[in-house]
């Protein structure tokens, strides 16, 4: 199994790329017409992009559609975001959990 290194700068939230490249972007959307793309409120839309909602599989659906992505690119940013977060809160106490089991390097 191959580990990634921990990364040493905050990820990007999905919320932080919203707002970049397509609420700021070159052919900017307002959060009220992607709201109403989407089928959800304005505060959802801006609940995600202050970082104040996590992206679901639903959201990652309807963004996906809306903005010709795929939900795995809004799940991904999201997972970065959230491995960050419990690494930062758990960091102290996984070094103190034992190893059960050890990775088999392939032959």
């Amino acid at each position: 199994m191959v580990r990634k290194s921990e990364p040493l700068f905050a990820p990007e939230r999905p919320g932080d790329v919203l707002k970049r490249y397509i609420l700021n972007g070159a052919q900017p959307i307002t959060q009220d017409e992607l709201a109403k793309a989407m089928g959800v409120s304005r505060l959802t839309i801006n609940q995600l992009v202050r970082g104040k909602r996590a992206v679901t599989a639903v959201m990652a659906l309807r963004l996906a559609r809306v903005l010709s992505t795929t939900p795995d690119f809004w799940l991904n940013l999201q997972r970065e975001v959230d491995l960050f977060e419990a690494r930062k809160m758990v960091a102290g106490q996984l070094k103190g959990l034992p190893i059960l089991r050890r990775a088999q390097l392939a032959a």
